[in-house]
């Protein structure tokens, strides 16, 4: 309800759930650059920007805010437990590819199954790696998260 809410407001939104009350200082701060820095793009209408989107952002800047390990599970979340390696594997050929068809083709399944696994992922994390702004952060997570 509350990215409907802002965006009928014309306002943005970043929410910060993952740090403890005694860096609550740190947890403003980082929320309130994120919304100055994130670009146009970033704010898709039916979404406020997360934890994962403002630690990338801040580590964009030069100040990040949290290691790359806990980068990478804010914004792959479940990816990474065992298991899931496929998908994994799936969201790293797609962003090397650049098409779902390419991966498809580079990893020898059906372009239909690619592009499930590829929904699977959204669901899983919240972010669509079809969306600019989302594969950006994918793609840096998965990058310095190994």
């Amino acid at each position: 309800a509350a990215p409907r809410a802002l965006g009928e407001r014309g306002l943005r939104g970043c929410a910060i759930s993952g740090e403890s009350p005694d860096r609550i200082a740190v947890a403003y701060r980082l929320a309130a650059d994120a919304l100055d820095t994130a670009p146009a793009h970033a704010h898709h209408p039916a979404r406020v920007l997360t934890d994962g989107d403002a630690q990338v952002l801040a580590l964009l800047g030069g100040r990040p805010a949290g290691t790359p390990d806990q980068i990478g599970r804010l914004i792959l979340g479940p990816l990474v437990q065992p298991g899931r390696h496929h998908l994994m594997e799936a969201l790293t050929t797609y962003l090397d590819t650049g098409s779902a068809n390419a991966a498809a083709r580079r990893l020898g399944l059906h372009p239909q199954s690619l592009r499930y696994r590829l929904r699977r992922i959204s669901d899983l994390t919240t972010r669509d790696p079809r969306d600019p702004w989302q594969r950006l952060t994918l793609d840096i997570a998965r990058t310095i998260a190994h």
